[in-house]
């Protein structure tokens, strides 16, 4: 009964699908090239005699090729299998014959073999052309249904649609009524290895715009009507759809974001019902709710940048590593980077090895991942508010390393208020000005404009105050006292906006931001106390790292509390700031927290943080920040002040630094890169118009003897060599010197320099649309360098110069630069020196680094606390300090790259022997 009712909509399938004319045009030339799969509606195509004479002669001559090549006629298509592939066209579980299918809706998959079978260029080309239309009629059906899912009553409609574009990747006709009853296997179909990669970016398009909507709907306060299988479906149904749209759309960068920051919302969701089961795969020992939402969401944060760096390290690896060497150095090297760059497999079994594999090689200092969440994620997030209004954006926590458990947090986040900055602008310096150029908002326009506004006119306000020029000079002194009466605004205002932020948005969690105290002994003992006692008495488990931060990080008895509260209300997956009172935030736990079980919990917290540890040294912590908010001075909000922090644009980028550090001394060496601050090259003031910053240095860097050129600008050739062979860049200028030595020429380097680069706006990185973020940092870090030091903003001469004499005579006059204070680290060279002599007599040659002499052989390790070597990021807070507005011009310079130690180099014999 059921063959006979498919039967009878096959005659509905040969008109095709009621689409469009193209669609149909497209259809009849499709049919043409596979004529025994449609012949009645070849038959009753109409078209002028001229064409039905060509059709027929084309016909003719298919029928020739196919029986040259043993190929079958219509009615017999489907029953040969390499024509067919019946092991491909269908997933399992069909209760009818499957070629019965191909012949009634026009198999695509069929007749691309029977393309490729019959030889005929033709026949292959009109198929390309298919493919053509298809995909951008997937496209244009794509966007209807978001147009459409942007209504509350339009479900059924979307889902049409959604089948609409799935039947266009598998059959040329197949009726829409005909979903109800093939629904299941055409989510089979595109679900499938060997179908679903034929077109791979349209199936992940389609199943990704699928989940989206799907995951909003159901958060409707309205019923749906059950129209299809879409009407019933759960997020648990929705993450292998995803999992599979990320493995097949690893060639489109912007869909892999979307994807990924999709996928961790997601587990971040299921907590509130626990829809998904672990473990996902078959690894026995799963990896937990925490593991899967801060993989995918470190995924989603620099991935234009990763395919860059996955693209450049091929490259690199063919062109610049000597054949003899080749092989090896790429498989210990390249390989194990470019596997966290870029997933190697389409097979969603293997995400799960690729996600332990990539959490056994973090580094051992946190990294911080930080993304916005606006637009249709608020929408999708609604059902955690209670009353209006609502919030405008939601912030993406992950924090994970090497040794801990990871954990990701959801946030909202709710505008900054600018009341405070109506009554500045301009006209605070008295005299009428005019302003030389506009400015140019180096990121558009994006979501942090409209939760924190205020930012983006402070930086418009300085920029206007720095460009500005006094038409009357009657009274300079006057004029001088409004100007920094203005400017010491402007720094007021940037403070209490970067406290808002913090109060605001994170609350008590901003403990999450810290990095690990370097002596923890009693955050052990009391982290024990409270995951027992919390086990005890409300039954509820916690991650233990997350138990670690927040005595580690909390200033006070009462954000202790508060946090625990917050994280047993909302199960440790979502948190709420200043901008959420505790009734604006759903509760899902299964703990009710009344009266007395709030007394335990103080008693629990009380007894186990009877002392909270004093502020003490910390280790470092990387930041990895996403494209909507590496604008903001993330280092300068109050409870970061004294922390030293980096930025780095991917997970990607991190590995690929660590690798350049590692390639000589795999197994002894620091973990982190280290400099020589004495090894160093200066630009100073090559546009001869800032004197007074030449003056403050040029006698400083002639004292230490250092190379460099002062006054002019040379050419690009010496600076590329100039950063190749010496440790430190020193520039001070205009910009970030792209205008001496452009990106490109940087970028071709292969080991570069770390850089100062004290320029406006010598960090700021330019957004354009969808299109990956290009600045100077990403250059220098593209071209190897372990740490760039730049402003995000413009700034005054004599402020930045201020900053940075603090900064370097931090680094030159530190006591640890020396290593030979150390008797650990003198041993320690000692062993290593004896093993280079041994690896010689032995015969087996060591690589050169790609630095040439400038590659020393560096004896060191972070794990010595005895010297207590800093590192390059470690004097910054101080140097802020030195600036006479320490936010406006001291918050500017921030730090990409890795931990950089900064130490005097001590050379081996065998390294001299070998620079000999």
């Amino acid at each position: 009964m059921v063959i006979q009712v498919r039967r009878k909509n096959s005659g509905n399938a040969e008109a095709g699908p009621p689409l469009d004319a193209k669609a149909r045009r497209s259809s009849r030339n499709s049919s043409r090239l596979a004529k025994g799969q449609n012949v009645e509606t070849l038959a009753k195509t109409r078209t002028r005699s001229s064409k039905r004479n060509a059709c027929m002669k084309s016909e003719k001559v298919l029928t020739e090729l196919n029986s040259k090549n043993n190929v079958t006629g219509s009615k017999e298509l489907a029953a040969d299998a390499s024509v067919c592939g019946e092991a491909e066209c269908f997933p399992d579980g069909i209760d009818h014959s499957k070629d019965d299918l191909c012949n009634m809706f026009g198999c695509w998959s069929c007749l691309f073999i029977k393309s490729l079978n019959s030889g005929c260029i033709q026949n292959i080309l009109q198929l390309r052309l298919d493919y053509v239309h298809r995909h951008y009629l997937v496209s244009l059906l794509l966007k209807k249904a978001r147009a459409l899912g942007s209504h509350s009553n339009g479900d059924c409609e979307v889902h049409s649609v959604y089948w609409k574009c799935i039947s266009l990747l598998f059959f040329r006709s197949l009726p829409q009524d005909c979903c109800r009853t093939y629904g299941p296997y055409l989510i089979g179909l595109i679900m499938d290895r060997s179908i679903g990669d034929f077109l791979p970016l349209e199936c992940a398009e389609i199943l990704f715009n699928m989940s989206f909507f799907l995951l909003k709907s159901p958060l409707s306060e309205q019923s749906r009507d059950i129209c299809c299988i879409f009407s019933s479906v759960t997020m648990a149904d929705v993450v292998p759809w995803l999992l599979k749209a990320f493995v097949l759309s690893r060639e489109s960068p912007s869909l892999v974001q979307e994807v990924c920051k999709l996928l961790a919302c997601i587990f971040l969701l299921s907590t509130t019902d626990s829809s998904i089961q672990l473990p996902l795969g078959s690894h026995k020992e799963s990896l937990s709710l925490n593991h899967w939402a801060t993989y995918f969401h470190q995924v989603s944060v620099g991935t234009n940048l990763n395919c860059h760096y996955f693209a450049s390290l091929q490259a690199s690896s063919e062109e610049k590593v000597p054949k003899d060497t080749y092989k090896d150095f790429r498989n210990e090297t390249d390989d194990n980077v470019s596997k966290f760059l870029r997933l190697s497999s389409r097979d969603i079994k293997y995400i799960e090895k690729h996600m332990t594999e990539f959490f056994q090689k973090l580094p051992d200092v946190p990294v911080l991942c930080i993304s916005m969440l606006g637009g249709d994620y608020v929408n999708a997030l609604l059902k955690f508010h209670c009353h209006p209004p609502f919030f405008p954006a939601w912030m993406l926590l992950s924090r994970f390393d090497s040794t801990n458990e990871p954990t990701t947090l959801l946030l909202p986040v709710d505008s900054i208020s600018e009341m405070q900055f109506e009554d500045s602008c301009t006209k605070d310096l008295g005299n009428p000005t005019r302003v030389l150029d506009k400015w140019q908002c180096p990121w558009g326009y994006g979501i942090t404009d409209y939760v924190a506004p205020v930012f983006r006119n402070i930086l418009e306000e300085n920029f206007m105050s720095l460009s500005s020029a006094t038409l009357t000079i009657d009274d300079v002194n006057a004029d001088r006292v409004r100007w920094w009466s203005h400017r010491m605004k402007l720094n007021n205002y940037l403070a209490n906006t970067l406290k808002d932020i913090e109060d605001s948005w994170f609350g008590p969690w901003k403990c999450l931001l810290l990095g690990h105290q370097l002596s923890d002994e009693h955050i052990e003992t009391a982290s024990s106390m409270i995951i027992t006692g919390l086990d005890t008495e409300f039954e509820f488990e916690v991650n233990p790292m997350l138990i670690k931060a927040i005595l580690g990080g909390a200033v006070s008895v009462d954000e202790v509390q508060e946090c625990f509260l917050q994280l047993i209300l909302y199960k440790g997956y979502f948190g709420r700031g200043g901008c959420c009172g505790k009734d604006r935030l759903k509760a899902f736990s299964s703990c009710q927290m009344d009266d007395g079980s709030m007394e335990t919990l103080k008693r629990i917290i009380t007894d186990a943080s009877y002392e909270l540890p004093q502020p003490a040294d910390r280790d470092p912590v990387i930041l990895v920040l996403d494209v909507n908010v590496q604008m903001l001075p993330w280092e300068n909000l109050p409870v970061l002040r004294n922390q030293e922090i980096y930025r780095m644009p991917s997970m990607g980028s991190i590995f690929l630094a660590l690798s350049r550090t590692n390639n000589d001394y795999k197994d002894h060496s620091s973990p982190f890169p280290v400099i020589d601050p004495f090894n160093t090259y200066y630009l100073l003031n090559p546009s001869g118009d800032l004197s007074s910053t030449q003056e403050e240095f040029v006698q400083l860097f002639r004292n230490y003897e250092w190379k460099g050129v002062a006054g002019n600008s040379p050419k690009a050739d010496e600076l590329v060599l100039a950063l190749t062979n010496h440790d430190l860049f020193l520039y001070f200028g205009h910009g970030s010197g792209t205008q001496y030595i452009s990106s490109k020429e940087v970028e071709k380097i292969d080991n570069c320099a770390a850089a100062l680069l004290m320029g406006c706006s010598s960090g700021t990185l330019h957004c354009k649309g969808s299109y990956a973020p290009r600045g100077a940092p990403l250059s220098y870090l593209f071209a190897g360098s372990p740490a760039i030091i730049a402003n995000l903003w413009d700034v005054s001469d004599k402020d930045i110069d201020r900053f940075s004499k603090a900064l370097l005579n931090s680094w030159l006059h530190d006591k640890s630069l020396d290593g030979n204070n150390c008797s650990k680290c003198c041993q320690l060279t000692m062993e290593l020196e004896s093993m280079s002599i041994a690896s010689k007599e032995n015969g087996k040659a060591r690589r050169q680094g790609t630095r040439g002499k400038k590659q020393q052989h560096i004896n060191d390790s972070t794990k010595c606390c005895s010297c207590k070597q800093r590192r390059i990021a470690s004097y910054i807070s101080e140097a802020r300090r030195a600036c006479r507005l320490p936010l406006l011009i001291g918050a500017s310079p921030v730090c990409y790259g890795v931990p950089t130690i900064i130490r005097k180099k001590v050379m081996t014999d065998s390294t001299t022997r070998e620079m000999t």
